[in-house]
Formats: structure tokens, sequence, C-alpha cells
């Protein structure tokens, strides 16, 4: 009696521990005859050893064969097990179903079977086990990320593009993969509005992990573009041994303008108006030195005009001066506390370099130091510097001086010249005024081409008034040829007027040369 207990015994425990043992590999639940009402009757009925060996005993058919369920379209209550009853067999319990089967089917094995876009791919060739673990998110568990709008969302109707054709077929492009991945995240956020009751992380728990940015992070970090592009051989890229020079500020600055140009006349003897040949030569150069530091400004300016032409009426000499002039302009100033002014003090000082005679006469007329003219003033100065946005290379340069108090002095230091042409009373060879001075130097450059400079000067004692307009309009031909106006206008009432001018005195030009600036 006690081998036939023993034997049930080991019969009932061989069939439980071989039932139980294969239930997690085929992933069916056990279940005997009678109706449990929850998981936990169902263990303890498992482990009853007592009622299991009963069981055996009045079995009379042989154990079922296993039976695979096929997949339903929604998954089931893992947590609750429905019971089926029957006479004969045990029931066999339906296993939750995975929703990636209503999306892809599966292989013989157990294995989900994936479209052929992504084993056909360029990117999926040549890789190991280790290459093809998934990262994808269709097959990562359902973590509930917020992105409920599609990024292609649009209130507009799409447009019609079957009528367009492609340069690059799309199968060689990454459209497929941009699908593939539009068609995850539409799996996913169709999960998310079906089955609400399934998710059970959200990204907000997840703020302790670091986020990954971009999913090539989680791929192997192995690039084969960079063996490709390995250079060979290596360079030493140190900086060379170079001792390096402290540059320091500038503060002058230095210009000049220089031209030469010419005219000339032809007429022969039997012109019906007659006529003098001659051929006139003009040269100016300016140069000028400006200083500036801090608040402090030093402009230095000096102009030399030389005109000669040929005199074949005059017998006494061949040629004959027609301008002759060396000025210096000079301003010393220190900003003021408005913007664009500031306190100056400035000289003028005019003269000539060669005798100057009449036709066919002896008598000079002028000559070095005879006159000289000096004017030096104190006040203030307005500078203005203006560059034009809406046309290149057009600029604005204008300067004013105001000089409530300013000297005016006049020398001859020839005694052969005569004196009373130039307003200094007789007997003497200078004359010194008091009064208030106005300057104003213009210059604008219309283009690159064409400018304009200007310079007017006002003078007076309260007594008499000395006035100068000054006008020059250069047309560059070239950078190295140009034509120029001049125009020079002169009001002094502290000489005699003549019989047709008065006080007004003009000097016009109109030549044609050479011009270099730097």
């Amino acid at each position: 009696m006690r081998q036939s207990v023993l034997f049930f015994i080991f019969f009932a425990i061989s069939y439980i521990g071989g039932g139980v043992g294969m239930l997690p590999l085929y992933g069916h639940s056990y279940q005997g005859a009678t109706n449990l009402s929850d998981s936990l009757d169902l263990f303890r009925d498992i482990t009853d050893i007592r009622n299991q060996v009963k069981r055996s005993v009045n079995q009379d058919t042989p154990d079922p064969p296993t039976v695979v369920p096929q997949a339903i379209s929604q998954p089931i209550d893992t947590n609750r097990f429905e019971v089926q009853k029957t006479k004969t067999r045990p029931v066999i319990y339906l296993p939750p179903v995975n929703p990636l089967d209503s999306v892809y089917s599966r292989k013989p094995n157990g294995t989900l079977l994936l479209p052929p876009v992504l084993y056909n791919s360029e990117s999926m060739r040549g890789l190991t086990f280790r290459d093809t673990l998934f990262y994808d998110p269709l097959f990562l568990p359902m973590i509930f990320t917020g992105e409920m709008l599609p990024r292609d969302l649009s209130f507009y109707p799409p447009k019609d593009t079957a009528s367009l054709g492609f340069l690059i077929p799309q199968e060689k492009t990454f459209a497929p993969q941009l699908r593939h991945l539009d068609f995850v995240k539409s799996v996913r956020r169709q999960y998310y509005i079906d089955h609400p009751d399934q998710m059970k992380y959200s990204v907000a728990y997840f703020d302790s992990i670091p986020p990954i940015i971009r999913d090539a992070e989680v791929k192997e970090s192995f690039n084969p573009l960079r063996e490709l592009i390995k250079p060979q051989s290596t360079f030493s890229l140190d900086a060379p041994n170079i001792e390096g020079v402290q540059i320091g500020r500038k503060y002058w600055v230095f210009s000049g303008d220089h031209s030469l140009q010419f005219s000339q006349y032809f007429f022969s003897e039997n012109w019906y108006k007659g006529g003098t040949n001659y051929v006139n030569i003009f040269n100016k150069h300016i140069l000028k030195a400006d200083y500036a530091k801090d608040k402090v400004k030093f402009n230095n300016s000096l102009e030399w005009r030389l005109s000669l032409s040929t005199a074949p009426d005059d017998t006494l000499r061949n040629y004959r001066i027609g301008d002759d002039m060396i000025r210096y302009y000079g301003n010393l100033g220190i900003d003021a506390f408005l913007k664009k002014w500031s306190y100056s003090m400035n000289t003028e000082i005019k003269s000539q370099l060669f005798n100057n005679y009449p036709v066919n006469k002896n008598d000079l007329i002028s000559a070095l130091l005879a006159p000289l003219y000096v004017n030096a003033g104190i006040g203030m100065r307005y500078e203005l510097n203006k560059s034009f946005q809406s046309v290149r290379h057009r600029q604005l340069n204008l300067t004013i001086d105001l000089a409530p108090i300013s000297v005016n002095y006049k020398l001859i230091a020839n005694d052969k010249v005569d004196i009373a042409r130039y307003g200094i009373p007789e007997g003497k060879n200078s004359l010194l005024e008091l009064g208030s001075t106005i300057t104003s130097n213009f210059k604008f450059k219309y283009n690159q081409y064409i400018t304009w400079t200007s310079r007017f000067k006002y003078f007076t004692s309260y007594e008499n008034v000395l006035a100068e307009f000054e006008n020059t309009l250069d047309m560059k031909l070239s950078n190295y040829f140009s034509t120029s106006v001049y125009l020079y206008l002169r009001f002094d009432d502290g000489v005699p007027p003549n019989e047709k001018y008065k006080y007004l005195q003009i000097n016009q030009s109109l030549t044609f040369g050479l011009n270099y600036k730097w």
C-alpha cells in the first residue's frame, strides 16, 4: 500500500512539473476543470497535490494536443482569465495579443516580418547581430511623448504634384526612410488614441534621464567616413616664432593734390579776325597735414598756383605770368561741449613768388611779399563730414570758421610796387585792420568723377569789406586725366575802383591735363 501511494505522488509531481515548466516557454496558462474566480485560486489548484492525483486517476482520455490560438484584433485583460469548460479535456487560455500583429505579420519562428524596404536599404547591408539591436520606436515599449499632431499638419488642401517629375529617383534619396518614420509615428499616435489605458509611462517621469537629441546617438559611434578622409601623413601645425610688432596710433595724416594742365591757341596770319598764338601752362599743388588726438585738432593746408603763357605781343618778355599765388591756412581747435563744434584759432598767409609786369612795360605790379596778406582770428569752428548711402562715392565736407575777433594785415615789401593799388595809405607800406572774419571751405564729391570745391572768405573792419569766393569744378576722365573749370571772384572796396568792374575782380580759366592725388 505504501508503494502505491508513493507511486501516485511521484506521478503527480512529474505531471505538474512538466506542465508548469512548459508554461513560460509557450506562453499558455494552465486551468483545471473547476471554475476559478481569479489567478490566486488557479495557483492554489495547481499546487494542491491531492486534487492533482485524483484528477490523474479519474482521467480517461489522453492529453489533448497543444492548440496555438490565432491573434485577435483586440487585446484582452491579462489579469482576468475567462474559463472555457469542457467535459473531457482542459481548457486552453488565449494569450494577450501584441498590437504589432495587426501591423506586421510573423515568421514561423515567431519573429516579426519587417517590410522589404528595411532589408533592401543600403544602410542595412553588412550589419552584424550587434548592429541589429532594436532602437526603432516601433519595437520599444509604449511611452507617451505628447506628440499627437503630425509634422506635416496643414489646413490647406494638398498640392497636386503628380505632374511634377523628379531629377533623382525617390528610392535613391531619404524619402523611404522618412515615410517609414512618419508611419512609425502615426502608429504610435493611433495607439495613444485607441489604448489610452495602456499608457503606463510618460516622458514626464524620466526627467532624471538625459534626453537623446538625435537618433544617431543611439547607434554605434563608428563612422566609416572617418577612415576615408584620414590623412596619410601628418604635418606640424605649430605657429612659427614671429616677433610681433606693436603698431602705434597714427595722429598725423598727410595728403596731396597735384595738377598740370595746359591750353594752346593757333591763328593763321590771314585769320579774318586776327589773333595771337600762345601756349598756356597751369599747375596747382595742394599739400595737407592734419593732426588729431583726443580733443585736439590741427589742420594745415599749403597751396601754390602758377600760370605761365607765351607773350608774342610783348616785345620786352617772351612769357607772361597769369596766376601766381602761394597760400597757407591753418586751424587749431579743441572740441567744444556741442557736437561738431570746437574752439578754434585760424591763420591765413598769402603772397606770390615771381614778379609780374604789364605788357610792354617795366612797371612792377606785384612781387614776392608784395603784397603779403595775413589774417588771424579766434572763434569757433563747425565741421560736417557726411557720406551718402544712396549713391556710392558721394561725400560732403564742410567747415565754417567764425572769428568775431580777427586781425587783417597787408604788407608791401618792395618799394617798386605801387602801394595805392592795394589800398595802403601813401607814405606807408603796411596796413593793420581789426574786425571779424568768416571763412568757409566746402567740398562736394558728386560721384567718383565729378568734384566741386569752394572757398568763401568774408572780412570786415566795419569800414571796408573784403570778400573772396573761389570755385573749382574737377571732372575726371580717368585716374590721371581731368578737366577743370576755375572761377575766382573778389570784392575789395578798400582799393581804387575800376571803370568797368568797379570793386569786383574776376579770374576764370578752363584747363585740361594731368591730375594726381595721394
